[in-house]
């Protein structure tokens, strides 16, 4: 591999772990907009809707009008992944929070990464190494540290939850395909308007914000600067950065395992911010995601490949 192809792949995935790690914040900003009357529904409504018109400004200000234009491919994935891979997995992952809880909620969605390595598999033709797979299972393993601390009778297996779980996680994966496939086909920018454009289109169904509670809700200045900021950071700045990593030719396969770096920024920031407890088996946890997200991007070498 050349150096320059080497520092590609290297953007690529800094990319990925600034981007997860942006949406690793969005707990602290999802707490105020419900400590203010938000619904679930809202929180993730107010992230894209705010984010359109941040994402439509850069875009006039970079390259003008002509930077809104998009091609037939682009905009069919931009459609796909804005309405499904973003839309209905907010709704899926509400509904999975709302059914079992955050903390099953959190160990179903991050089976992901097995998702995403099976489809690599048979869509980028990715093969995967006995490490990827031990970095695989070390990843899932540490999140459900992390995120039970040790007591597991804090998971709640409902069939209804586990589905609705494994839905969010397979929608959470085909992003991470779906924005590998679009790669390149037109720039990160204008793909991130115009999939955070039809994301909020779907969510706005579910979240009504036509309705007179919510309606008053953009009347407070302490909803709107919570919202603006959420949709700033988790919605405009992560997703162009993720998009922009995406197609900087990177194993799709690896990206949802830098990408859970978004579960230990998430738990340092309630620890941090709000108090929440943490014990030496969390600590643990966020050890084995580390050792993780080292194991699945060492240089291949001369490992014997799995297919």
């Amino acid at each position: 591999m050349s150096k320059t192809l080497q520092q590609r792949h290297f953007l690529g995935y800094l990319c990925v772990f600034l981007a997860a790690a942006s949406w690793g914040t969005g707990g602290v900003y999802v707490t105020h907009l419900t400590n203010l009357g938000a619904s679930s529904f809202m929180t993730g409504f107010v992230e894209h809707f705010f984010a359109v018109p941040m994402l439509g400004l850069a875009i006039l200000l970079s390259q003008g009008a002509a930077g809104f234009r998009i091609s037939k491919r682009g905009l069919i994935y931009s459609v796909i992944m804005g309405m499904i891979t973003k839309g209905c997995f907010k709704m899926a992952y509400d509904n999975t929070i709302a059914t079992v809880g955050m903390s099953t909620g959190a160990v179903l969605l991050y089976t992901a990464p097995v998702f995403v390595a099976v489809m690599s598999r048979f869509i980028f033709k990715e093969y995967l190494h006995t490490r990827h797979y031990v970095a695989l299972a070390l990843n899932i393993i540490g999140v459900v540290l992390m995120v039970t601390l040790g007591d597991f009778n804090n998971l709640n297996l409902q069939p209804i939850g586990i589905a609705l779980g494994l839905t969010a996680a397979f929608l959470y994966a085909s992003n991470t395909v779906m924005a590998k496939i679009a790669g390149g086909a037109d720039n990160a920018l204008t793909m991130a308007f115009y999939t955070l454009f039809f994301s909020a289109l779907i969510q706005s169904f579910t979240a009504q914000p036509w309705t007179a509670a919510n309606r008053a809700l953009f009347t407070q200045s302490s909803f709107l600067f919570w919202a603006v900021m959420k949709a700033f950071v988790t919605g405009a700045f992560a997703n162009l950065l993720f998009l922009n990593g995406l197609s900087m030719d990177i194993d799709a396969s690896k990206a949802p395992v830098v990408g859970s770096v978004e579960v230990i920024v998430a738990t340092l920031m309630g620890v941090i911010l709000f108090s929440e407890a943490i014990n030496i088996v969390g600590v643990a946890g966020i050890f084995l995601i580390i050792l993780s997200i080292y194991i699945m991007n060492r240089r291949d070498g001369d490992l014997t490949e799995i297919s």
